[in-house]
């Protein structure tokens, strides 16, 4: 059975018709013949393209195009997650797919044509195909959440013409097509949503996370740079934690991301934790970051509501190297301020004694 099985998945992948026709004439192609995915060979030739092996499989080998395998894809999910419009077509008007059918997750071809970056399939889907750009997945997610994440403009666009109400929408964890977008580091599809669709950049996450948090926290420069010059985004907004985009940078790791923020005047703040980026940049062990806040005046010796410093929190996470230099730095600016209050008392001195 596994070296059919074998044969079988591989020639309606290569588009092999000589092979499966002589695996069907001895008998071989049943239905029961799947991989460990409980996809069929109907499947494996909808997502390789290879369309005159899947209607040889289902108009004469008789097997079902309708055949889910284990993550509840049908052969035209296959077909339209990699972007093979004609098999898409032929499933969808021959086949006896149906485009609005789930699978597992709660997307139809559309949610997968759009997550894959497939623009020319998306269109047939809207303006031939009958799909509903209304549908969301068990997560809450639109066709445009996944075109706005994926970077495809394109298809956002075919999208956004479709189901303008999209534009805002948030998924069940409250994130937006832009948000999504600024959290990949996709500056085209942030300024096309802002500029042309006027996407909301105040909309939050449920975790109060904003989409200027998103292209922090990932390391994203040109979007976060773009999104305060032209999105009317301030620096000092908060998450439900209190932390702000400095917050993410630093804890994370982006340098460029914090260089440029405090180049540009953003406030090194505390959050609700009482914690500095300072603080997160230690307890990650992110040492240029600690370096970059240290030299621009980050206070080494705020304690966060538990009372301990960033160089504590480094300590206590093994970041050794992290906390040698917070705890070299914090002596030696010590010694400076000793040094230079030293150095006043002399000048008042002379100045006495003149």
């Amino acid at each position: 059975g596994s070296m059919a099985l074998e044969q079988a998945l591989q020639a309606a992948r290569r588009g092999d018709l000589d092979v499966l026709r002589s695996l069907h004439a001895a008998g071989l192609l049943g239905p029961s013949l799947r991989d460990s995915l409980d996809a069929l060979p109907v499947h494996h030739a909808a997502r390789s393209g290879k369309l005159h092996c899947l209607r040889y499989l289902v108009e004469e080998v008789a097997l079902p195009a309708v055949s889910r395998a284990r993550n509840g894809a049908t052969p035209a999910h296959d077909a339209a997650a990699t972007g093979y419009l004609s098999c898409l077509q032929w499933l969808l008007t021959q086949g006896g797919c149906r485009v609005q059918e789930k699978d597992n997750s709660g997307a139809t071809v559309l949610h997968l044509a759009a997550r894959f970056g497939h623009p020319d399939v998306v269109k047939w889907l809207l303006y031939q195909g009958g799909a509903n750009s209304a549908i969301t997945t068990d997560t809450g997610a639109l066709p445009i959440h996944y075109a706005a994440a994926k970077g495809d403009l394109p298809s956002l666009k075919l999208l956004v013409g479709h189901y303008p109400e999209g534009v805002n929408a948030q998924t069940n964890n409250g994130a937006t097509p832009l948000y999504l977008a600024c959290q990949e580091g996709h500056l085209e599809v942030t300024k096309y949503l802002v500029q042309e669709c006027s996407a909301d950049p105040h909309l939050r996450a449920q975790d109060g996370m904003t989409p200027l948090h998103a292209a922090a926290q990932m390391g994203h420069n040109p979007v976060l740079v773009w999104l305060v010059s032209f999105a009317d985004v301030s620096f000092s907004e908060q998450d439900h934690d209190g932390a702000t985009a400095m917050h993410f940078a630093a804890s994370r790791g982006h340098t460029k991301v914090l260089s440029w923020l405090l180049l540009h005047g953003a406030e090194i703040s505390q959050d609700l934790w009482g914690g500095t980026p300072l603080h997160d940049a230690a307890e990650n062990g992110e040492l240029e970051c600690c370096q970059i806040l240290a030299v621009n005046g980050a206070g080494l010796d705020v304690r966060d509501h538990d009372g301990y410093t960033a160089a504590d929190l480094a300590e206590f996470n093994g970041h050794t190297h992290c906390s040698r230099y917070l705890r070299t730095v914090q002596t030696l600016s010590l010694e400076h301020r000793v040094l230079s209050r030293d150095q006043s008392m002399d000048l008042e001195a002379k100045q006495l004694d003149s």
